[in-house]
């Protein structure tokens, strides 16, 4: 069976700014309100774990040190406000994957890297 010609429209250069105008315009308004949609100010905890990336043993760490305030909204459900993760990020550490150059380790320093438990062959 043959294939069907595809058809050719001619639009006016008006023609074309109306057609897209409708096409786009539902988009860009559902990407405004996606933009402008408020964030819930209690976030659950997974939501918490997305946020500040740690793991749940982590996060339920730091609450029993008191450093992340945690409020319970039932028995089963605890939730975490969200201003306070925020200033719990600005107020944390950073660890650094390597060390200032001034804090490497000199040639004289010996690994700390545990030790193999294979056995040792004679040599």
């Amino acid at each position: 069976m043959p294939t069907p010609d595809p058809l050719l429209v001619t639009l006016t250069v008006p023609q074309f700014h109306q057609l897209l105008d409708a096409k786009l315009q539902p988009l860009l308004d559902a990407l405004r309100r996606a933009q402008t949609a408020p964030e819930p100010e209690y976030l659950t905890t997974q939501q918490a774990l997305d946020l500040l990336h740690l793991s749940k043993p982590t996060l339920h760490k730091l609450r029993g040190e008191g450093r992340i305030t945690a409020y319970s909204s039932s028995d089963k459900r605890v939730l975490y406000r969200r201003s306070e993760l925020l200033a719990y990020l600005q107020a944390a550490p950073r660890n650094s994957i390597s060390p200032a150059p001034d804090q490497r380790p000199t040639g004289g320093a010996r690994s700390t890297l545990p030790r193999g438990r294979g056995r040792r062959t004679a040599g």
